[in-house]
């Protein structure tokens, strides 16, 4: 039986947005000094919940939890960054989630419900989009400096119509993602 690195997520895919996170990545990664590998435009994505390996079998049990989703096409904004873990050190860097959260939160708990039978990892409800993965900081201030900067800028608005099971293929360039499934909304 094959397995598969997979994770369910909303695309986020407006170019407004797009096109705002791919500056501020560059501001991010001229104060990284390259110890940063931002996130490929093409690959923005919010996850809602992180699979890992999972067997083709599982496959059905995740699509299934999709489709039992009744939601109504929702917004969401994206507005200042912030970092994982916290403190001192940094190994993400996202923009935070404004706009239906609620209905987000709602989607979550729905499939995490659905996806019980998998036996997955606890997870809690922290909706953000990552922009960055830190390697290593040279110059942790100016990093610092830089997500201080853009604590309330604003990204734009993503229109969620659609929430896709995503198939994660880890390359040395980094990952490739593809849909497996995706449940249109509404």
């Amino acid at each position: 039986m094959a397995v598969l690195r997979a994770f369910i997520a909303v695309t986020v895919d407006n170019p407004e947005v797009v096109g705002k996170v791919v500056e501020v990545q560059r501001e991010l990664e001229r104060a990284g000094q390259n110890g940063l590998k931002s996130v490929e435009p093409e690959n923005l994505h919010l996850t809602l919940r992180f699979l890992g390996e999972i067997d083709e079998a599982d496959v059905e049990v995740v699509r299934a939890a999709l489709e039992s989703l009744d939601v109504k096409p929702f917004k969401l904004e994206f507005r200042g960054l912030g970092y994982f873990p916290g403190g001192g050190r940094v190994n993400v860097v996202w923009a935070g989630v404004e706009g239906d959260v609620n209905v987000l939160r709602h989607v979550f708990e729905k499939v995490e419900g659905g996806l019980r039978t998998l036996r997955l990892e606890k997870e809690g409800f922290s909706p953000h989009l990552t922009i960055c993965r830190v390697k290593f900081v040279r110059d942790r201030q100016s990093l610092f400096d830089v997500i201080a900067k853009h604590s309330n800028t604003y990204f734009g608005k993503q229109y969620v119509d659609k929430i896709s099971l995503k198939k994660s293929t880890l390359t040395p360039k980094g990952p490739i993602y593809s849909d497996i499934w995706v449940k249109k909304l509404g």
